[in-house]
């Protein structure tokens, strides 16, 4: 055949070389004889790796909350020391008995610290770490939803291969045929031997693209496969993608635009948190020990001793750097607002671009079928003048080319629209 068929193959190489690339590693599970690109999007979503990391991240979230509560409990820790003194004080007053105290020191004690009032700050961090617990997760959903756009791509590769091979087998079919009424002529001595020639010549180069097709679907089916996690392969039935699940809404629900309220939210409670900051706190205290000295260093025995008391504690200092820490969080938030507005903007132009693709499938597939339809005849025609040895088989074969060629752009163009379609799905977040 001609280069132009043959360059669908060398897309579709392109298009393998590209996912093996970006495959993640998986086993496969049972194998399934038949296959839609719904059922191939679902799959890639559910067995891609990353989609278990939103169980790990909850669960990290979840860990962070419980110990926050953990702030409120009582805080207790034990304190153990023991000393010894190279020298000490000593009293001796005449009229006054001599006074010496022990060079050792022992003692052993608890130490108690409950919080009564933070401000609100460990409240306020819950929230913050929700929010923040919800972000990851949405983050999460946007890596995933890109795993539909290489599917798409790839599920379209594989029909573009499969549509090629049929057009490669129709084409040595056809080939096949006038090449017996040829060596009847030849055998005959009413056509010459070099157009025999050219004939089997062809078929061997079509025997060649034969191969490499099918080579290229093994490796398309292989992909695909583990990224569904289900066996597929060449023999398996690939459903054509429908033109009619294009969704007409203005509605745009994709994840990114969830991503950027998660964003927002975290923001606002962050600037709320950095405000707890500035309030004061009020903690409960207690010591208790056993040793000597205690607070009364003039009794040198062993005994309980200890205290208990009030603090607050109020950092009036802060509010000149929570003032700075604010503002750089609104920084942050209005940088969020425009990557918002940009991917907006960037959504609705590529809307316009894939609502006008579809457009211009649509018009150039029905001009694709007249076109098939006058090549078929003028193939028709040439086939018959070549039996009559009025053309050479080259002849024939730059008009039968033409023809599969015709065929294969229809084709082309059938996949292509059902891709746009799904295209304009994914973008939109339909």
């Amino acid at each position: 055949m001609k280069k132009d068929i043959s360059t669908s193959i060398v897309l579709c190489k392109l298009f393998s070389a590209v996912f093996i690339l970006f495959l993640p590693y998986s086993f496969f599970a049972q194998g399934v004889s038949g296959i839609n690109i719904d059922t191939c999007i679902k799959l890639a979503v559910e067995n891609y790796p990353l989609a278990k990391q939103k169980g790990y991240l909850q669960a990290i979230g979840d860990n962070n909350l419980k110990n926050l509560n953990g702030s409120w409990i009582p805080q207790l820790s034990v304190d153990l020391k023991a000393t010894e003194f190279s020298e000490v004080a000593s009293f001796n007053i005449p009229g006054f008995p001599s006074m010496v105290f022990p060079k050792d020191q022992e003692n052993f004690g608890l130490n108690l610290n409950q919080t009564l009032f933070d401000g609100g700050i460990i409240a306020q961090q819950k929230k913050t770490d929700i929010a923040n617990t919800e972000t990851e997760i949405q983050k999460n959903e946007v890596e995933l939803y890109k795993v539909k756009d290489r599917i798409i791509q790839l599920y379209g590769s594989i029909l573009l291969t499969k549509d090629n091979l049929k057009i490669l087998e129709s084409f040595m079919e056809d080939v096949n045929g006038r090449k017996d009424k040829v060596t009847s002529s030849v055998q005959n001595g009413t056509m010459l031997q070099s157009n025999l020639d050219v004939l089997e010549a062809e078929i061997l180069k079509t025997k060649q693209k034969i191969i490499e097709a099918n080579s290229n679907l093994k490796a398309l089916c292989k992909v695909i496969s583990l990224l569904i996690n289900k066996q597929v392969d060449e023999n398996s039935s690939f459903a054509d993608i429908s033109i009619s699940a294009v969704n007409k809404t203005d509605s745009i629900k994709r994840p990114e635009l969830k991503l950027f309220d998660f964003q927002q939210n975290l923001m606002d409670e962050r600037i709320k948190l950095s405000s707890r900051k500035t309030l004061p706190r009020l903690v409960l205290f207690g010591d208790g020990a056993y040793g000597r000295p205690g607070y009364n260093f003039l009794n040198q025995d062993f005994r309980f001793y200890g205290l208990v008391g009030l603090n607050l504690k109020w950092n009036i200092s802060s509010i000149y750097s929570v003032n700075y820490e604010k503002k750089n969080l609104m920084i942050n938030k209005k940088m969020i607002d425009e990557q918002k507005e940009l991917f907006q903007l960037n959504l609705n132009t590529t809307m316009i671009q894939q609502n006008e693709e579809i457009e211009k499938l649509k018009q150039v597939i029905e001009i694709d079928k007249a076109i098939v339809d006058k090549r078929k005849a003028v193939s028709k025609s040439t086939s018959n003048q070549l039996d009559n040895g009025f053309i050479t088989s080259s002849d024939y074969l730059t008009e039968l080319t033409a023809e599969k060629q015709a065929i294969f752009n229809q084709l082309l163009h059938e996949v292509q629209l059902g891709i746009a379609v799904r295209n304009l799905n994914i973008t939109t977040g339909n």
